[in-house]
């Protein structure tokens, strides 16, 4: 099992972090507000929009730049949570099966319309949660022997299996199968206000619970048997934040569709700048995978223009290649 190092004593940032962080995530902004499909509304045109300008910035743009940077931290801050959980650096919602249990809360939702007495967004973390759960069950998290190569290939089964649901579903159902298509690879291209605000509000209630439970997952990273030592049930523990890694990716899943790799990149990019105290990464994770999701959209508007690709698409090129690198370097995990 891989050695999580005891949380620093500094509670403050430093200088280099701080600019670090808020040059990302201006970058992140100015990028995601300024590159559009097939709209020659630029960069000027930001600062006194009018007419056509004003709507594509307004009622189009601004939405979904904010949308990217709620995906950002729900997904990103459901890394670190289940990376400390689990002390395993490759944990992650798309790893452990987490997002494509979501995916296929959200597919039971569209196919059984008005059977379910829930929300598109409670299906998707139940799903979510149900995966989750059968994942660390599989990895003995339950029984206080986590072992990380059952961990990682549990979530792998679980995530196939959740997904290989998904795609027999949508075999049952041809036109909603061409409807959701780009949404099965994580797609934000359609969202509008309504669907930002929705994300805006689960994004600042995951901070305040992450934030909540940030010392006990300072406590977690130092084991199971020394957590117990210290007055906290790891099980109780375990459950707690398994439920709300799965809030937040069923919450972005219902909007976005399963995007993979954000939530394993950003609590890494985070560590070096903020050390391994869970009470500074909480915020230092949630503005970086902010930035880094709206410079992914950016990059979905820009890289096959005036064609549009999905932003899962965009994150999984970018996460893929450090996902192979921090499983090289993590020899005595798998």
């Amino acid at each position: 099992m891989s050695h999580v190092a005891a949380p620093r004593a500094s509670f403050a940032p430093s200088l280099p972090a701080t600019l670090i962080i808020l040059l990302l995530f201006i970058t992140g902004g100015l990028f995601s507000a300024a590159t559009g499909g097939r709209s020659d509304v630029g960069l000027t045109d930001l600062w006194h929009p009018t007419g056509l300008a004003r709507d594509v910035v307004f009622e189009i743009r601004l939405p979904r730049m904010g949308a990217a940077a709620c995906l950002g931290i729900n997904l990103g801050l459901a890394g670190l949570a289940l990376q400390a959980l689990t002390r395993n650096p490759l944990a992650s919602p798309a790893i452990l099966g987490i997002n494509q249990g979501a995916a296929f809360g959200v597919t039971l939702s569209l196919i059984l319309p008005g059977v379910l007495p829930f929300s598109i967004e409670v299906t998707a973390t139940l799903g979510a949660l149900m995966a989750g759960l059968l994942t660390f069950a599989i990895s003995g998290g339950f029984s206080g022997k986590m072992e990380p190569t059952r961990l990682i290939l549990g979530g792998i089964a679980v995530g196939a299996l959740s997904f290989a649901l998904v795609r027999f579903a949508f075999t049952l159902e041809d036109e909603l199968a061409r409807s959701v298509v780009r949404w099965t690879v994580g797609d934000i291209s359609d969202i509008r206000w309504r669907e930002t605000s929705k994300l805006a509000c689960f994004a600042g209630v995951g901070f305040a619970a992450t934030m909540l439970m940030a010392t006990k997952f300072n406590i977690m990273a130092l084991g199971q048997d020394s957590a117990k030592g210290l007055g906290l049930d790891p099980r109780l523990t375990l459950f707690l934040g398994a439920g709300l890694a799965a809030g937040l990716t069923g919450v972005s899943v219902a909007a976005a569709g399963p995007i993979a790799f954000a939530g394993l990149v950003v609590p890494h990019l985070a560590r070096p700048l903020a050390g391994h105290d869970h009470r500074l990464l909480v915020p230092v994770t949630a503005l970086l995978g902010a930035g880094l999701l709206m410079i992914a959209d950016g990059l979905s508007k820009t890289l096959t223009a005036p064609i549009e690709t999905p932003i899962g698409v965009v994150a999984a090129l970018l996460g893929a290649p450090f996902f192979l690198w921090q499983t090289l370097r993590s020899k005595d995990l798998l």
